[in-house]
């Protein structure tokens, strides 16, 4: 009996870890909370903070977790323009024990609009949190 006490008190931790599929849904749901509340600097914590994270949209490519939030912060100035973000995840496809494609869909809710779109994303897992270090976002 002492024994089967000792295995549950051992393993009970890894019951609570959280899979790769469910970390990476938390950073992107945090990502969705940080945009609706206005905070595009809390959004921004789920992208890798390099030089060489790179975002693709429409016929723009753009290099670096700096020049990407400035754009946001451009194309974004304030909260009507930000509106509701709604991420839909479709399918989270692991690469290996450091690296998973995301692939799902965005809508902005607006007074002025409803724009939408799908967007692939590649992420690591970079000092232990799980990152984008590859944006694919179109209309």
């Amino acid at each position: 009996m002492r024994q089967f006490i000792w295995a549950l008190v051992l393993l009970s931790p890894l019951s609570l870890a959280a899979s790769p599929q469910e970390e990476i849904t938390q950073v992107i749901t945090a990502q969705q909370q940080a945009w609706n509340q206005g905070d595009l600097d809390s959004y921004m914590k789920g992208y890798w903070q390099s030089e060489h994270m790179r975002f693709v949209t429409q016929n723009d490519f753009r290099y670096g977790w700096e020049p990407t939030l400035a754009a946001y912060k451009k194309h974004y100035p304030n909260k009507a323009a930000l509106g509701e973000l709604k991420f839909t995840i479709h399918h989270i496809q692991l690469l290996s024990d450091v690296a998973a494609i995301v692939v799902g869909r965005w809508e902005l809710t607006r007074q002025k609009d409803n724009p939408k779109g799908v967007f692939t994303l590649l992420m690591e897992k970079i000092e232990e949190q799980w990152l984008i270090t590859h944006d694919h976002t179109s209309e």
